[in-house]
């Protein structure tokens, strides 16, 4: 069994918002133990952030904290831009066992011996992980997990803090540090569904890759890549081209197998350059030919359509497994920047999974699985929800 609670604080004092929103998580987890804490917080608590292992053990019982500190965070109440806040979520479970880290180097010894010493084909894996967006850490990780084939989907968000500064925190146990990595590796019988939503909108039409030069298209379907382009955009009105301020992106299809691929099933990526005298578009990601690609317009009507879509398809597909907790990871360049409202995103979630403890927070970059390969993503809300098997 898997029981979770919520619970969070605006409180001034670091001591007391802790004591708050632990307390509130434990009472809501109807539980007097925990074995794992997530806590995430914002900037202003940093010179009292030492005070929070303490706050956590004495009330959860729990010594397996990770977390990071957030310019913005985020529970299933409300998305607390702007305020001071402390997110905390507690689990306890006999379901999965956690191995929580805290990588200060540049590489991924400690990480990568949990992997290979905890990870089975007889058992499911989700790696949480709050890096500092300068850490290399996931990248390595990321590189690794699709060398070896594991199966370990890679969700977090990269930490945020002080806007002028860049300084962010990562903690994990009774360490604080900073331009570091944190997180937790679960395993165990339990079950996880993801979803991303990267803020684009499709126009024209999808696309096989017939011709490619390195990471240069050469030819959709037989044609000249920017000719496919240029007809694309023929469809495009000028409100849309307006909201999106001009800017075009190339979603690229993960899963070779999926000929039909539907929102959520894109890689977003920039097209970095045009070459007028080839003929071809440059991708910031390593392409194929045989790929299945289209084009992406960013703009606040495409985010709102997509968190939509992306949530109902979740809602759908975990009616077998009701979740018992779920995490949401938001990118910075969300929010009421994009939308001109506050919780959007969490409201829109709410609707489907209106009980459900959440938490997470507005990070510099996102990273999350799509078509079962991890990828770091931007401009993107990573949803993931825990359940039993």
């Amino acid at each position: 069994m898997i029981r979770a609670g919520v619970g969070y604080s605006h409180n001034n004092s670091t001591v007391e918002a802790i004591e708050q929103a632990v307390t509130t998580a434990m009472s809501n987890a109807k539980i007097a133990k925990a074995d794992l804490v997530f806590v995430f917080a914002t900037i202003n608590y940093a010179s009292e952030y030492q005070q929070i292992f303490k706050g956590v053990k004495d009330i959860s019982g729990s010594d397996c904290l990770v977390g990071c500190s957030g310019m913005s965070i985020l529970t299933s109440a409300g998305e607390f831009e702007g305020q001071s806040a402390i997110g905390v979520l507690v689990v306890r479970s006999d379901q999965f066992s956690t191995h929580p880290f805290l990588e200060t180097k540049n590489d991924i010894s400690s990480i990568s011996t949990i992997i290979d010493n905890h990870v089975s084909t007889k058992e499911n894996s989700i790696l949480t992980i709050f890096p500092d967006v300068r850490n290399t850490v996931p990248k390595q990780l990321i590189q690794k997990i699709k060398a070896q084939q594991f199966t370990v989907p890679i969700v977090g968000a990269a930490a945020s803090g002080n806007p002028i500064t860049g300084q962010a925190h990562q903690w994990c146990r009774e360490k604080m540090v900073e331009s570091s990595a944190s997180g937790a590796l679960l395993t165990g019988s339990f079950h996880i569904e993801v979803g991303v939503a990267q803020g684009c909108q499709p126009f024209g039409k999808a696309s096989e890759i017939t011709r490619v030069d390195g990471n240069k298209i050469l030819e959709l379907n037989e044609i000249p890549a920017l000719e496919a382009l240029q007809k694309s955009l023929e469809l495009l009105t000028e409100e849309d081209i307006r909201r999106s301020g001009g800017m075009v992106f190339l979603g690229m299809a993960m899963d070779n197998s999926n000929q039909s691929p539907e929102i959520g099933d894109y890689l977003i990526r920039n097209i970095v350059s045009i070459d007028r005298d080839s003929s071809s578009i440059e991708s910031a990601e390593h392409i194929t030919e045989g790929q299945i690609v289209r084009f992406h317009l960013r703009t606040p009507y495409a985010a709102r359509q997509e968190i939509q879509t992306i949530i109902n398809r979740m809602s759908k597909s975990t009616q077998q497994h009701p979740p018992a907790f779920g995490l949401y990871f938001n990118c910075l360049g969300r929010g009421t920047g994009l939308y001109g409202e506050k919780n959007y995103d969490i409201e829109i979630i709410k609707t489907k999974f209106p009980d459900l403890p959440i938490i997470g927070f507005f990070g510099n970059a996102e990273y999350a699985p799509i078509s079962n390969q991890n990828f770091m993503h931007a401009y993107t809300g990573a949803f993931v929800t825990c359940s039993e098997e």
